[in-house]
This record gives structure tokens, C-alpha cells and sequence, in this order.
């Protein structure tokens, strides 16, 4: 997807890593995909400076991949437990 960057961000202080989801020509994400308590995906979007417009296409893109985001994320946690 030629207007989007999605980058995967692993944190220490979370259970599962989290997506940023930015506009090619910006530095800074507008969206964060995560995973909750519950084992849901959420998506929490950054206040900007700038309007951000996605077509259904762009929409679509970070909705598969936050699903696929979703299944890695879960399994490489389960797969850590289980080694506990």
C-alpha cells in the first residue's frame, strides 16, 4: 500500500506488541493497533495536526493486517507461556 506504513513495535512492558499504523510522508503514526486483556483487537487513533483520509482499500489493508497481527500476536504469546 503505496500511502500507508504499518510498523510492528514490541514493548517490554506489554504481553503482546502493538502495530503504528502512519502515512507514508509523516513521521509520526496517527493509529495504534493493540491487543486487550480480552484478546481483542483495538484500534486507537492519535489527535493530529492533520486529516487523515482513507479510502476502502487503505481500510481494508489495516484491517487484514491487524487480523493476521491479531493470530501471530496471540500464538507467539501462548507459545511464551507454555515454555514458563
Amino acid at each position: 500500500m503505496e500511502k500507508l506504513r504499518i510498523e510492528e513495535i514490541g514493548d517490554i512492558n506489554y504481553d503482546y506488541p502493538y502495530l503504528e499504523v502512519f502515512l507514508n510522508d509523516k513521521a509520526e503514526p496517527f493509529m495504534e493497533v493493540s491487543i486487550n486483556e480480552k484478546k481483542e483487537l483495538i484500534f486507537k487513533y492519535y489527535a493530529s495536526n492533520f486529516d487523515t483520509l482513507m479510502n476502502v482499500e487503505e481500510w481494508n489493508y489495516i484491517l487484514i493486517t491487524a487480523r493476521e497481527f491479531l493470530a501471530k500476536g496471540l500464538k507467539n504469546e501462548d507459545d511464551f507461556l507454555k515454555l514458563l
